[in-house]
């Protein structure tokens, strides 16, 4: 079974790679799921998926969103807030895959902390490459990682 964590799980393409995950469960564990601001389906996303860690971005949403997992049945799950808890659980030990599909350059460091980890990195989010081709594609090379494209761009 492969640990993945979804950097943006609540956007489009987030959602359709818990619709992926909830169909193969023996092949996929969901170890940390993330958000920016977007608690209330970040929190359904805990109570589907159960993973281990929840990440908010935004600091006053996060303090909220602590409330809600504290009163719910998943109250075992560790949250964490701010670009460093996007970070942190990009290289968690659990974690094999890492789904890159956080917008803009908000993606850049928890992708590339990914890549530096040796993790399977599927890309999502174009900017990684753009902004800092040499040195992600570097990170990817020197530590055995596996860059996929998953955006059609990508494969152009």
């Amino acid at each position: 079974m492969k640990g993945i964590c979804i950097l943006g799980s609540t956007g489009s393409i987030g959602v359709s790679t818990l619709d992926v995950v909830a169909r193969h469960p023996n092949l996929y564990q969901v170890i940390a799921l993330t958000a920016n601001t977007n608690i209330a389906d970040l929190f359904q996303q805990c109570l589907d998926h159960r993973p281990q860690y929840a990440v908010v971005v935004d600091t006053q949403k996060a303090e909220e969103f602590k409330r809600l997992i504290a009163s719910s049945d998943v109250s075992s799950i560790e949250v964490l807030t701010g670009t460093a808890g996007l970070e942190q659980v990009s290289v968690l030990t659990a974690v094999d895959s890492v789904m890159a599909a956080i917008v803009g350059a908000a993606g850049l460091l928890p992708t590339l902390a990914a890549a530096k980890a040796g993790k399977t990195v599927l890309l999502a989010n174009k900017e990684a490459l753009v902004m800092s081709g040499d040195l992600f594609m570097e990170a990817v090379a020197e530590s055995n990682a596996q860059l996929l494209p998953i955006d059609s761009e990508h494969n152009a």
